[in-house]
């Protein structure tokens, strides 16, 4: 087996749009005597690499073109929710959901959140993913109401190449957003790993 080691694995922003996944309230969301809502939360994922030249970006919930078309502001996929509110005012949202689909390209120029900005400008042509599979997510978010949200999240699945070679893909991100975004360097708060299973 090959694995990107933890010098050139990939690290990179995530984009998790729509509120927080519903922290401002589901899509559909349907009372249940459990204590909780259930319906539906937006996905729409990316991790990339930020080397000089050649870069890798990682999609969770669309293809390219599906991320483009929602705009910077939609996500192209969806996933069940559940949402529970806490007696202290918290509010916890908790995403399980599997096979969402996964595309992994390779190319030239930025990585993380500019490789969108970059093919999804006019004009600009379409990549063909490098890779291609889907991942079982997993998404926790705890929105305590002082301005800043507790994020977890992880993805694991199985991304195939046109050729045949076959990748285990493993990432997870803990960190808290703030009005501003993200705080921290996403290297510090990402993890993730690209292993080729060899037959």
């Amino acid at each position: 087996m090959s694995t990107l080691s933890r010098r050139t694995r990939l690290v990179g922003a995530i984009a998790l749009t729509a509120a927080a996944v519903g922290v401002a309230g589901p899509a559909t969301a349907n009372a249940e005597p459990q204590g909780h809502l259930t319906g539906e939360a937006g996905v729409g994922f990316f991790y990339g690499t930020f080397e000089e030249d050649q870069n890798m970006t990682l999609l969770v919930g669309g293809s390219v073109e599906e991320f483009c078309a929602v705009g910077p502001t939609g996500d192209p996929g969806v996933a069940p929710s559940r949402v529970f509110f806490r007696k202290d005012g918290a509010v916890d949202v908790k995403v399980n959901d599997k096979d969402q689909p996964a595309y992994l390209y390779s190319h030239a120029g930025p990585g993380g959140p500019d490789f969108l900005g970059v093919v999804c400008a006019p004009g600009a042509s379409v990549p063909e993913p490098y890779a291609v599979g889907t991942t079982d997510l997993k998404v926790r978010i705890s929105d305590a109401g002082d301005g800043f949200v507790d994020i977890f999240n992880s993805v694991n699945g199985t991304l195939a190449t046109g050729d045949g070679a076959v990748f285990k893909v493993r990432a997870s991100a803990d960190f808290v957003l703030g009005s501003a975004g993200p705080l921290g360097d996403p290297a510090e708060f990402v993890e993730f790993s690209l292993t080729e299973i060899k037959r």
